[in-house]
């Protein structure tokens, strides 16, 4: 059967803290000391709970948790993946 091997790229990404962080920093509507709704690289980003935001993907919205990594991918796509999947996958530059 036929193998393949992921290129290498250099992908962005951060925490849950550091997206809460960002929305607080660049407009986000704070309700309760959260931001509710704001955007992300020109994707919006919205508030399900205050462990949970709504992300826009190519596959649907997905959930993003303090579980998980937001990457922002080569042609500025963003999805949530899960913390151990992502230092399982990628190493720091």
């Amino acid at each position: 059967m036929p193998q393949f091997k992921k290129k290498p790229v250099v992908i962005e990404a951060i925490t849950f803290d550091d997206l809460v962080a960002y929305g607080k920093a660049n407009g986000g509507n704070i309700v309760n000391g959260m931001p509710w709704s704001f955007e992300y690289k020109g994707h919006p980003i919205s508030h399900e709970n205050d462990e949970c935001y709504l992300i826009p993907t190519l596959e649907g919205t997905h959930n993003m948790t303090p579980k998980d990594m937001l990457i922002t991918g080569i042609k500025g796509e963003i999805y949530p993946c899960k913390i151990d999947i992502f230092e399982a996958t990628y190493d720091p530059v």
